[in-house]
Order: C-alpha cells, then sequence, then structure tokens
C-alpha cells in the first residue's frame, strides 16, 4: 500500500485528521423575523345611505366606464375641460381642469349651465358662484397664476339630474 494516501503505515486511524477546507454550510448572520401588532383597526359596518358624502369627496370607487369630458382646445387665454369622476344614486363627483394658453394667466374663470335638476353642494380649490342653474367658479389665491399651457383643477359634488349629462365649460 505504497500508494496510498494517506501512506498506510500499518496503524488504522479511527478518524481523519483535520484538514483546513472550511465548513461547507455557514451559519445564519441575521435574525429571524418578527411579528408585530396589526397597525389598523377591524373595519365597521355601517347601514348604506342614499345621501352624498359631506365632507371629503369620494375616492374608493372607481368610475364604471369611461368618464366624458369636454373642452375645446386652447385658442384664449385659457381653456377648460370637464371631467365626470364618479356616480352614484342621487348625486356625481366632477372635475375641471383649468388650462392657460400659450401665454401666462394671473387669474381664470369657468362658467357653465348646469343640466337640467342637478346642483352643486360642495366645491374645493376654487370659489364658487351660482345664480339659477349658471355656474361660475373662479380660482384661489394659490392657484390663479398659471405659466403658459400649465393646468390646475378643482373638484365638486354634485346632486340630482343625470350626473352623464356633459356640460360645456368656458374659461376667461
Amino acid at each position: 500500500m505504497a500508494n496510498a494516501y494517506p501512506p498506510l503505515d500499518g496503524v488504522i486511524q479511527t478518524s481523519r485528521p483535520p484538514t483546513s477546507n472550511p465548513p461547507t454550510s455557514n451559519p445564519p448572520t441575521s435574525r429571524p423575523p418578527t411579528s408585530n401588532p396589526p397597525t389598523s383597526n377591524p373595519p365597521t359596518s355601517n347601514p348604506p345611505t342614499s345621501n352624498p358624502p359631506t365632507s371629503n369627496p369620494p375616492t374608493s370607487r372607481p368610475p364604471t366606464s369611461n368618464p366624458p369630458t369636454s373642452g375645446p382646445p386652447v385658442t384664449g387665454s385659457c381653456s377648460a375641460t370637464y371631467k365626470l369622476i364618479n356616480s352614484w344614486p342621487g348625486g356625481f363627483q366632477g372635475e375641471v381642469t383649468v388650462k392657460a394658453g400659450s401665454s401666462a394667466i394671473t387669474s381664470w374663470r369657468a362658467t357653465w349651465t348646469l343640466p337640467s335638476g342637478q346642483t352643486i353642494t360642495q366645491l374645493w380649490s376654487g370659489q364658487l358662484s351660482t345664480s339659477g342653474s349658471n355656474v361660475t367658479v373662479t380660482n384661489m389665491s394659490w392657484n390663479g397664476s398659471l405659466a403658459a399651457n400649465a393646468t390646475t383643477t378643482f373638484g365638486f359634488l354634485g346632486a340630482g339630474g343625470d350626473a352623464t349629462a356633459v356640460p360645456t365649460v368656458t374659461c376667461t
């Protein structure tokens, strides 16, 4: 057994001598994950109501179809585009985008006539004035100045009438 490795010298070894090779598996280097208690309250159930929200506009209801829009291309100092965001029995949420023309503007006014039976119950990011079915919304102090081709939006909640009736909005 002259060619054996390690050479056999007549002594039988019961264990192997240590080698300089590193171990083949590494010990874990991170701690196991810990669990945290839930951070939200369980949902509650409230009876359904038919009244529109009274504070913030609805944000969790996706539109059921492509919302209609209106508005001509920008030709004067500004233009306005109406968009139906959502509707539900007895109410709807709308949004108007005001766009400056090819020159900067320092204020704007959007006007339209409400379709039959509609009223605006709440408006944000603008100052609302109504006379019968005629609606006028003017800018706030912080969103009146727009650079050339820049936009701003205001939104509102409405009640009554056909929510899919899209009025033509003009901007001056």
